[in-house]
């Protein structure tokens, strides 16, 4: 068997072990992305992460590209291995027959083992495994959309009923019958609830695991407790929690939600996740130029932001006031009334003061924006994964 194939075989395995950390934990590929335990802690959720993130590079950017075959083997490989679809119902999805889907599936693990091979680290020079976080982040962040977190939940229950089984865990739950839909990845969402209930359900001690879920306005809130009989002195929640670098730590700060631990007594202890629910925000973009709004407008087609505009300063000043929009993005060379002009105005205005402002110029000038009060500076021309994330991070701010 040739190298490429070997390599094409250890990816199946790995993706037939997708959320078996048990077993990731001492996969091939886990040695190989980072060979030494004590440097690279918690191989298993680095390694099913990178695995998640190498499926997603396959995703068509465009969707003037997503009718190739590149786009059948991203959809392929996430209904299979991601959401764990039966074989019978990818097949109808995607129109194949049998012997049709398994080819395809040869040739998208191909695909995606070329991906994880130009990631593969030399021997001599082996980055930290989180450095890899601040790419996903963003990436992530440009693919949102509205989810239904009781889905996502139920989702991830029925995955989980046999490693509770194995683990002698009563698996309960406490849900409303609607909850307000949560905005970002599913498929992050789904990785936040079954990295936290697989690890909590195997910890020595876990005798039962209950979830439940509310809705505090603004937040979509969930809760898991552990109770056992042999919790204290073994499960500690510093150990609990890890580092603040976890994969679950990142997951979470990707659907702009925080996470939170702590114990009732020293027979439980509890994990909270805050979400933000998904309200559609209005953005205020103040240019004088109609192509930047509709590259805006563009960027944010499908990111729950409504988007109105002003091109002059006396037109912002008047839609800020009247609109209360949740952020505003101002350019810097508008005729007459300047950008910093405006921004010192809005400043000074009770009724503006508290709105978060992004100046947006080809001037560079940070020092200056951030002492008039601007809350973020963007340099032109703006990508779509810089607003993005400029934005979010604004949004889910206190």
């Amino acid at each position: 068997m040739s190298t490429e194939t070997n390599f094409s075989q250890q990816v199946k395995d790995a993706l037939n072990h997708l959320y078996d950390f048990r077993y990731l934990e001492k996969h091939p590929l886990a040695q190989l992305y980072w060979p030494r335990e004590n440097d690279y802690p918690n191989q298993a959720h680095q390694l099913h992460r990178l695995l998640l993130e190498s499926i997603e590079d396959l995703n068509p950017p465009t969707p003037s590209a997503r009718g190739t075959s590149r786009a059948e083997y991203y959809r392929l490989l996430v209904y299979r291995y991601v959401e764990e679809r039966p074989v019978s119902n990818i097949m109808t999805e995607l129109g194949h027959s049998r012997r049709q889907f398994f080819r395809q599936q040869n040739k998208a693990i191909k695909m995606l083992a070329g991906v994880l091979q130009e990631k593969a680290p030399a021997a001599e020079e082996l980055p930290k495994a989180d450095e890899h976080l601040v790419d996903e982040l963003k990436r992530f962040r440009t693919r949102g959309r509205a989810i239904d977190p009781l889905e996502a939940v139920a989702s991830t229950l029925e995955m989980l009923g046999r490693l509770a089984e194995q683990h002698d865990v009563s698996l309960t739950v406490d849900l409303p019958e609607t909850l307000p839909s949560i905005y970002g990845s599913r498929t992050v969402l789904r990785q936040v609830f079954l990295n936290s209930l697989s690890h909590l359900i195997t910890q020595p001690g876990s005798r039962k695991v209950h979830l439940q879920a509310a809705h505090h306005q603004p937040k979509v809130v969930v809760e898991v407790t552990v109770t056992g009989d042999s919790l204290q002195g073994q499960f500690q929640m510093k150990e609990l929690a890890l580092d603040q670098e976890h994969s679950i730590q990142h997951l979470v700060k990707i659907l702009g939600g925080t996470w939170s631990t702590g114990t009732a007594n020293g027979q439980s202890c509890l994990w909270r996740f805050d979400f933000p629910a998904n309200v559609e925000k209005t953005l205020l973009v103040v240019d004088d130029n109609e192509g930047v709004l509709k590259v805006f407008r563009r960027y944010l087609m499908g990111h729950n932001y409504r988007t109105i505009s002003a091109t002059t300063g006396a037109e912002a000043i008047q839609l800020a006031r009247q609109m209360q929009p949740s952020i505003i993005t101002l350019d810097v060379m508008i005729p007459g009334q300047d950008g910093w002009e405006i921004l010192y105005a809005l400043k000074q205005d009770p009724r503006t003061q508290q709105i978060p402002i992004i100046i947006c110029s080809v001037l560079q000038d940070p020092n200056l924006a951030q002492s008039l009060g601007a809350a973020a500076y963007l340099r032109k021309p703006v990508a779509q994964t810089d607003l993005l994330t400029a934005l979010n991070c604004l949004a889910s701010a206190p």
